[in-house]
């Protein structure tokens, strides 16, 4: 049994792994690909049946998720963008879990309303993850990208407690909407006090470790840490787990050396990705047995609500993003005054990004299988038919249409994410020219070296401040691409004698690496080095 599970699981990530490997070369985000490669795969006949516990869904999937898009989330740019990002992570998600309730109510008048508030609650928080790999790629204004992920990482916590309390209401067989207000409030707060103390406990540890890797699993620790403390303690975990992040973000790279950055980036890359492989794959083999218990509803029954419930989660976003644009300005001279009103090109956009993924999928394959009394989970296969569809429909719409909507509305990069990157890269040379000048008299260095050393430094500052000019031009800067073009192929030649010497026998396998090691860092820093 637990040899056929890992084979399985080996299997899942070998197929993503395919997959997502076509995603540079098709210029598709991954969850596109994965999203149809998942109904290539449950078209197969003969799948195996899998099925996890739910609990186990949810424990193993969502909080490095969550907690690693809070990590790299810019708290600066959260905060100064806090009003319109509440208003779509908390306004938006519950206006479309009601709408979806209400309208799958109408669709299935025998359905109980906790059913539809399950479906709405699991179909309302978009994610960022194809709408910013898209809008990065063809560039667009830098505050229309921290929206979209403000607005990802906050309306999961949003949707995820709701989801709980349909769940529970279900559950139970009981609901009353003052309790559950009052409920949501308190749970909202309890998370944010223990992802605090957590993500407070993690910094405190992460400064006395000195040893990468487990600075690194103390990372993966805390983010698991989070969720189950709050969950111990009956308040959000996903609420706990986002906070834990922001503040893991704030502090830790402060602390962190260089090779546990390096490293830490590579292994939350991977972790991430097979969750998301695991996941997309996971739905291909879930979808069978969800079409196979659907035998008492007619096709085209099941072909209307999935189109009906999709249209109705796109056009609730596009309903709500254009008054939340314009109704505060009407109302409030300070926020006229302070924000002033964006393009409604901009506005359009955003109302056609919210792309559903990886969240999602989780909470409904995290559905209970069965109720307290031992009947089956009402709706169950239903709910995560049209979860599937809803993402499906979310995800190519907007992913096909999105680079022809960019261009013929001619919405362009602002450069303020390369400004602000040139300033960084400025105080960065200032600062070494200003430690040259105190090494120039202190007689520890050769002077010759020092002289060398600053004329490099120099020629980086002309080259940087001639980017930030209005023309935004440097005689310099195709000058200084070819030297790092040229800087890359020496490593390359490098690279190779080493590989030479190594198989020859002339060097120790260890040996190499290390060397090696160092090429890397430097074609790793060129690479990266864009101005």
């Amino acid at each position: 049994m637990a040899m056929n599970l890992v084979t399985t699981a080996l299997v899942l990530l070998a197929l993503a792994t395919g997959i997502v490997a076509l995603a540079p070369r098709a210029k598709i985000p991954a969850e596109v690909l994965l999203i149809l490669g998942s109904l290539i795969l449950s078209l197969i006949p003969g799948l195996p049946t899998i099925t996890l516990s739910p609990d186990i869904v949810f424990l193993v999937f969502l909080p490095p998720i969550i907690f690693g898009a809070a990590y790299f989330t810019s708290w600066r740019d959260f905060k100064a963008n806090k009003r319109p990002i509440s208003l779509l992570a908390i306004g938006l998600v519950l206006f479309t879990t009601v709408s979806v309730a209400f309208v799958l109510k109408w669709l299935i008048p025998g359905m109980p309303w906790a059913v539809g508030f399950i479906l709405g609650a699991i179909v309302s928080p978009p994610d960022a993850s194809a709408a910013t790999a898209i809008t990065r790629q063809l560039g667009v204004p830098r505050r229309l990208i921290t929206i979209i992920e403000g607005e990802s990482l906050v309306n999961d916590a949003t949707a995820l407690v709701a989801y709980k309390f349909a769940v529970a209401a279900i559950m139970t067989g009981s609901f009353s909407l003052g309790l559950a207000v009052g409920k949501f409030i308190l749970v909202g707060a309890g998370g944010i006090i223990v992802g605090l103390v957590i993500g407070w406990t993690g910094t405190q540890i992460n400064k006395h470790l000195k040893e990468t890797v487990a600075q690194i699993l103390l990372s993966f620790l805390t983010a698991f840490a989070a969720y189950l403390f709050a969950e111990e303690l009956g308040v959000s975990g996903v609420i706990s787990t986002v906070t834990a992040g922001l503040y893991y973000g704030r502090w830790v790279p402060a602390q962190a050396s260089a090779q546990l950055r390096i490293e830490a980036k590579a292994g939350w890359d991977l972790i991430l990705f097979i969750i998301n492989a695991f996941v997309f794959t996971l739905i291909g083999f879930q979808l069978p047995v969800a079409f196979s218990h659907l035998h008492g509803y007619r096709t085209s029954h099941l072909v209307g609500y999935a189109a009906i419930v999709s249209l109705l989660v796109m056009v609730v976003r596009m309903v709500w993003v254009f008054p939340a644009a314009y109704v505060p300005r009407l109302l409030f001279r300070s926020v006229r005054e302070s924000d002033p009103l964006p393009s409604w090109k901009n506005i359009f956009i955003l109302s056609w990004t919210g792309m559903r993924g990886i969240v999602s999928l989780a909470a409904a394959l995290s559905l209970p299988l069965f109720l307290p009394s031992g009947e089956a989970f009402p709706y169950r296969h239903l709910l995560i038919f049209l979860t599937y569809t809803t993402i499906l429909t979310t995800l190519l719409l907007p992913s096909f249409t999105l680079p022809t909507l960019l261009r013929w509305l001619h919405i362009k990069s602002d450069n303020e994410a390369m400004r602000e990157e040139t300033l960084a890269r400025v105080a960065s040379v200032q600062a070494v020219l200003n430690g040259i000048e105190k090494m120039k008299t202190n007689g520890a260095y050769h002077p010759e070296h020092v002289n060398q050393l600053e004329r490099r430094y120099l020629r980086r500052l002309e080259t940087l401040q001639a980017n930030l000019s209005n023309s935004a031009f440097s005689p310099l800067f195709d000058e200084d691409a070819q030297r790092r073009r040229l800087l890359r192929a020496v490593i390359h030649e490098e690279r190779q004698a080493l590989v030479g010497l190594r198989d020859d026998g002339k060097i120790h396998n260890d040996v190499m690496h290390l060397v090696m090691r160092e090429l890397d860092l430097e074609e790793l820093r060129l690479w990266t080095q864009r101005l």
